[in-house]
């Protein structure tokens, strides 16, 4: 058997070149994941969310259409006359005088400040001085003359505190129909403190209203009764 020359054999076998692919690694790199946000949701008894949020749309608006005037918007309440009360005061107001209104303060320890008639309300303030802790202040009112009378009580004033007095706060609501002649309703006050009582009576001729067509404001009536005390 002729014997081969691997020489000759292996110079004429050529390889053939293989084209080299680029490297890849097997692990994958994936995006770092993004924890969620916590939320909190508050829930009834029922177990339905407390606040429920609801979002309306309104039609668009045209900046150019002009509002309807004032004078041909129809009011939605109509207008009610101011209703005028049928009594005026019979007497001045107490804190115009503030030498007399301090002296009488000083000698009853009690003495009404000033008072107004609001539509059907009679109301006003008290002054008292400050002679315990525990105070009791009444108005007492009379709608015919004395025949008979209500005594009610007067609010304190914690906001209107002036050192060595205290302030009581009435309001009293004043009798439907025609007014009765001068002098049908009168008033006067009460203080009591310490088991004592004081009284504020106007000298002894009563406060009191009279019709409001009658004498001017600071005309005191001659005819007033007398004071029941």
């Amino acid at each position: 058997m002729p014997g081969i020359d691997v020489t000759t054999c292996l110079s004429s076998y050529r390889a053939e070149p293989r084209l080299q692919l680029p490297v890849r690694s097997c692990l994958v790199r994936q995006p770092p994941r993004q924890q969620p946000k916590k939320r909190v949701v508050f829930a009834d008894v029922k177990g339905l969310p407390l606040i429920t949020v609801c979002h309306f749309s309104c039609g668009v608006i045209n900046p150019t259409e002009k509002l309807p005037s004032l004078s041909k918007v129809q009011p939605l309440v109509p207008a009610r006359p101011m209703e005028v009360s049928r009594y005026t005061l019979g007497f001045s107001q107490p804190f115009l005088d503030h030498d007399r209104f301090y002296r009488c303060l000083e000698a009853q320890k009690v003495c009404l400040e000033r008072c107004d008639i609001r539509g059907c309300f009679l109301q006003g303030t008290v002054q008292v001085h400050d002679e315990g802790y525990e105070k009791i202040v009444l108005i007492r009112i009379t709608f015919n003359a004395w025949s008979s009378y209500f005594d009610l009580p007067c609010v304190y004033m914690l906001h209107l505190f002036r050192g060595q007095t205290d302030i009581f706060f009435f309001r009293v609501a004043l009798p439907s129909g025609p007014p009765g002649p001068d002098g049908t309703i009168q008033f006067c006050f009460s203080f009591q403190s310490a088991q004592q009582i004081y009284w504020d009576n106007n000298q002894g001729y009563n406060y009191h209203l009279k019709p409001s067509d009658c004498l001017p404001l600071n005309s005191v009536s001659e005819h007033v009764s007398e004071s029941p005390l």
